[in-house]
């Protein structure tokens, strides 16, 4: 009976351990390395008070990273500037922490180009960027399933017949 309870009991231990860590919004995975996907990470009054300023780590497949922070104050009242920078990460297992090699810079802020820096990763599989924690909030990005959504409904039609499916009967969005 402890199959009907748990709805992991049947997977490997492994899924079973990231189905897990997912559910309690923790990024553990067995070698250590962060879980891919988005991080997020709030302060409130960071710069000045009322400035709740957000930063999102993007770590995805293919080693690919973005960092970008928002506020919600504008500039011209004290807050921070929005910015988004691009980069390639590697985990360094000596030092537990993800090191992200800034590629593409933002004139309005952030780290500039061939600058690596440091997330420290914590024992609930969060990244560190500055002081601010950041959380693993959702998975990575589904390219696909984007491509799929932006493409209108006459074109989706055809790119199902020409893959084989059939789309009769399909209901439309």
């Amino acid at each position: 009976w402890l199959g009907t309870c748990d709805p992991t009991f049947d997977r490997p231990e492994r899924q079973r351990r990231e189905w897990m860590a997912a559910e309690a919004g923790q990024a553990a995975t067995d070698d250590g390395k962060p879980q891919l996907g988005i991080y997020i990470g709030h302060r409130r009054d960071y710069s000045c008070p009322g400035d709740h300023a957000t930063w999102e780590l993007a770590i995805l497949e293919g080693a690919a990273a973005t960092i970008s922070c928002r506020s919600e104050l504008g500039p011209s009242k004290g807050g921070l500037q929005f910015w988004t920078v691009e980069g390639t990460w590697e985990w360094d297992e000596d030092e537990w922490e993800v090191v992200v090699t800034v590629t593409r810079d933002d004139p309005l802020g952030g780290p500039k180009v061939e600058r690596d820096v440091s997330l420290p990763r914590g024992q609930d599989g969060s990244l560190k960027y500055r002081d601010v924690e950041c959380h693993w909030a959702k998975p990575p990005p589904d390219r696909i399933a984007e491509k799929l959504d932006a493409m209108p409904i006459k074109v989706l039609k055809e790119t199902a017949l020409l893959s084989g499916l059939d789309p009769a009967g399909c209901i439309e969005r």
